[in-house]
């Protein structure tokens, strides 16, 4: 577990970052900044500077989800608001992540790669549970 979904997300890094120059040298700048601080050598505190890095494997994650869907059973009976529809307890429920990372209340322009979304600036403006690669919460 594990290997398949980081080398699934690395090659749609790169896929992304063929199709934006821009972002990709974005990205090869803050990397080559980092690395001469530190010598050449990749460490746990170059890597932790690498903010916009961060930014592309979560806007990657988002547009390509390694687990498109999340299956969750029901702990509780639950009415949908403003229907009579009730989920009783038990009752299996799909969650389609591809549906919320695509979803242009949740995300503008969702075809768009824009590694800004996950900036410091704008991160505070994603919904919680909507950004779910791998079925967790909020970010």
């Amino acid at each position: 577990a594990g290997f398949e979904t980081s080398s699934t997300t690395m090659t749609f890094a790169l896929f992304e970052l063929a199709q934006h120059q821009e972002i990709q040298e974005k990205l090869r700048r803050e990397i080559n900044s980092c690395l001469v601080k530190t010598e050449g050598k990749l460490t746990y505190e170059s890597l932790s500077e690498m903010h916009y890095l961060d930014h592309v494997i979560n806007e990657t994650l988002r547009k390509y989800p390694p687990v498109p869907t999340l299956t969750r059973k029901c702990t509780q009976d639950y009415q949908l608001r403003d229907t009579n529809i009730t989920l009783k307890k038990g009752t299996a429920v799909i969650v389609s992540v591809m549906g919320l990372h695509y979803d242009p209340e949740y995300y503008p322009n969702p075809e768009q790669f824009d590694p800004e979304r996950f900036s410091e600036e704008r991160k505070s403006k994603i919904h919680p549970y909507t950004h779910l690669p791998f079925g967790e919460g909020p970010l």
